[in-house]
């Protein structure tokens, strides 16, 4: 969880943002992949830089962010940076450091990020049951947009296709995000429907056995089955 009652400091391009301590003793160190760490101090930035911790960033606004995609990109691959960001978004959220909605208004739909304060869960619970509305700022004419859930692709396709995410299950999966390609878990998920088999510790054994022994079309995650 984000302590917002402890500031430490930020520099950026001669900028000084005041920003909870706990972000580097407690939730960047939990962080084993790079893609993660820079994704979630993009969102603290951006955040931090619009106003205030509680400031929702679109996400168009992260991916096109100049610092990330330098630190994320790859050198001769046009699209890395693009696929590193999404993977660090997926983690944070996974992990339960950024919380991630979506509002929809017609046919416009924005996604958007959040640090995990108490008082952004408190916030974002409030918009999902139309308690209140969201802020002015999300707002695409002179109606609130609807504000939806968005969970993690992993996760929401463990909770449609495998069965109840327990907080065990969430941890697991955040550890084979960090282990794995995103990619991978999702197939794994879906061979684990096609052979019915609809656990987490067959969808494990999947991924386990294409890291040994490599993926391609004649060896298929069914392999595991024994």
């Amino acid at each position: 969880m984000i302590d917002d009652a402890i500031t430490g400091i930020l520099i950026d391009s001669g900028t000084t943002l005041a920003i909870p301590v706990s972000i580097f003793t407690d939730i960047v160190p939990s962080m084993t992949d790079m893609a993660e760490v820079q994704s979630f101090l993009t969102v603290t930035r951006l955040a931090l830089l619009s106003g205030d911790l509680s400031t929702p960033i679109e996400e168009p606004n992260i991916v096109r962010d100049p610092s990330v995609r330098r630190a994320l990109r790859v050198i001769g691959s046009g699209n890395e940076a693009d696929n590193r960001i999404a993977t660090g978004l997926e983690l944070a959220v996974g992990r339960g450091v950024l919380i991630r909605f979506r509002t929809v208004d017609g046919r416009d739909e924005r996604v958007w990020y959040l640090l995990a304060t108490e008082d952004a869960r408190l916030s974002v619970e409030r918009m999902l049951a139309g308690v209140v509305l969201p802020p002015r700022s999300l707002w695409t004419n002179d109606k609130p947009p609807r504000v939806e859930p968005e969970r993690p692709t992993v996760f929401r396709l463990y909770e449609q296709n495998i069965g109840l995410l327990s907080p065990i299950i969430a941890d697991q999966i955040v550890r084979a995000m960090e282990r794995y390609p995103r990619d991978w878990i999702e197939d794994a998920i879906g061979e684990a429907v096609v052979y019915n088999r609809r656990n987490w510790r067959y969808i494990q054994r999947i991924l386990q056995n294409w890291a040994a022994t490599g993926r391609s079309e004649d060896r298929p995650g069914a392999d595991v089955r024994r």
